[in-house]
């Protein structure tokens, strides 16, 4: 009875000891399960925490640099066209540089292009010019006819905005398969005078300078 009553101890004994042991190892494991959760949870919001950082500290960088770009373009220049052509005048960045291809001496048209820095090359057909000021001995309404087809076809939109008082016709859309931008006609004695872009990233700088656009008839 004894021998019996001292097995039954061991196994008790045991069966606690294992039963421990296994539920000190299901506890080591959960706690090594939270640890590594709680690790990976604190990686994963330090890593949002430092990309939020990054990308703020991007837009700020990129918010700082579209400021003093604006910036640098003031105080403007005025340029002024010919006076026997109707002295078209307006203010342009001062970062910009201007190339006056026809000085309409010969009484033809008159020709000039503005760009940021440098005037790309008018012999190169991919050159894309931020701003082209023709004028044009053509009647204005004949100038405007030229579009139609384009109009026609959906691939140009027609507008008649007042840019400081003065009447115009807008063209935006594709011109062409390489260039897609804007053109402004106005009437100016018998000539039209036509300010046009290659490209829409221009658009705000083009509308900047169509406000300050000055005829004298």
């Amino acid at each position: 009875m004894k021998k019996n009553f001292y097995q039954g101890s061991v196994d008790g004994w045991m069966i606690a000891t294992i039963g421990f042991i296994v539920l000190f190892l299901v506890a080591g494991a959960l706690g090594a399960w939270a640890y590594i959760s709680y690790d990976d949870l604190r990686t994963d919001v330090d890593a949002k925490i430092q990309q939020a950082a990054t990308e703020g500290k991007r837009e700020q960088s990129d918010a700082d640099y579209k400021k003093y770009q604006e910036e640098s373009k003031n105080p403007r220049i005025e340029f002024v066209g010919p006076a026997e052509y109707g002295r078209v005048s307006f203010t342009y960045p001062r970062t910009w540089s201007v190339y006056v291809e026809q000085d309409a001496t010969d009484r033809k048209d008159y020709v000039a292009y503005l760009h940021p820095v440098a005037v790309p090359s008018i012999d190169n057909k991919d050159s894309r010019f931020a701003l082209r000021l023709e004028i044009l001995n053509k009647d204005y309404d004949e100038v405007v006819k030229e579009y139609a087809d384009r109009l026609k076809k959906g691939e140009l939109t027609s507008s008649t905005p007042e840019y400081n008082g003065i009447a115009t016709t807008r063209f935006d859309g594709a011109f062409s398969k390489e260039v897609r931008g804007a053109a402004v006609l106005m009437r100016v004695r018998d000539k039209t005078v036509r300010f046009s872009t290659d490209a829409d990233t221009f658009k705000p700088d083009f509308q900047t300078i169509l406000e300050t656009v000055k005829l004298a008839e």
